[in-house]
């Protein structure tokens, strides 16, 4: 039975019959912490009940809170606390990976699980890996957890997030294959050492781009991550071409994949490009 349907059960005789329908469909689960997503106005006097329902339904979950958008650049996330235990951090798994987060201070997105499985299904053994926007390792570190032969540099440039970056690192026992780089990435990425470059950040301007081209060391990938309507799926590929123009590399997008929807018109993507130097 779908999330929805067991909680207005549960709820039937404790909200008004009008309100029912308006019960959010799902939430997302970081570790132990259920989190959900702007609940609607309407139902404001009942989301201590409707969280105390899910801690009920649920037994993986002892906190329960509400994101109502986030601030920053640093996208830090605007968060209420509705039901069970008064605290933000928490230990989450994921593909043999653990991840110590504070959903007060980081946004880590459940949906990007897929992406993360991909890119450790697709990257070669004795690859060097740079992560531009690592933030606590979301997309690299499950990567190097789950191949040994792989080495990453982490470049983050938020404190909080480095700090339980090297926290991450230390959790999963890497210390020997992921090298943290705390500062702005088009200050401090390394030149000529990667095979392959992750850039999981929206908003990339050319700056970054020409850091992760000086990054691949002769030949190898960048998947660019990006946000766009659902009538213009080819957007990724205008900001590079027109890259494209003002570089001596040669740059080919092998695909544009779709990560997840993230509101009825808007897409996150990924653009896979091999570049040869």
């Amino acid at each position: 039975m779908k999330i929805k349907k067991q909680l207005q059960l549960l709820l039937k005789n404790k909200i008004d019959n009008s309100l029912l329908n308006k019960i959010p469909s799902g939430y997302s689960r970081i570790g132990d912490i259920a989190i959900f997503h702007q609940i609607e106005r309407d139902l404001y006097n009942y989301r201590k009940l409707i969280g105390d329902a899910i801690i009920d339904l649920d037994p993986q979950i002892n906190v329960v809170i509400e994101q109502v958008g986030t601030r920053t650049s640093f996208r830090i996330p605007k968060i209420k606390h509705l039901a069970g235990e008064e605290r933000y951090t928490t230990i989450h798994n994921e593909y043999r990976t653990s991840f110590e987060i504070d959903v007060s201070k980081i946004t880590f997105s459940p949906g990007n699980k897929g992406e993360r499985n991909h890119l450790i299904n697709l990257v070669d053994n004795n690859e060097v890996i740079c992560d531009m926007f690592a933030c606590i390792g979301n997309l690299s570190l499950p990567i190097v957890v789950n191949n040994p032969s792989v080495q990453v540099y982490g470049i983050e440039w938020n404190e909080v997030a480095f700090s339980l970056l090297e926290k991450n690192i230390r959790l999963n026992k890497i210390e020997d294959r992921y090298f943290p780089i705390y500062g702005d990435n088009r200050e401090k990425t390394p030149s000529n050492i990667a095979s392959r470059i992750l850039m999981g950040y929206f908003e990339i301007d050319e700056k970054h781009f020409n850091c992760a081209l000086k990054a691949i060391k002769t030949k190898g990938w960048i998947h660019y991550h990006s946000t766009t309507t659902r009538d213009n799926l080819n957007e990724p590929e205008e900001f590079i071409y027109q890259l494209v123009e003002d570089t001596n590399y040669n740059l080919v997008i092998k695909e544009i994949r779709k990560i997840k929807k993230i509101s009825p018109r808007l897409y996150h993507l990924c653009t896979d490009i091999y570049v040869e130097k």
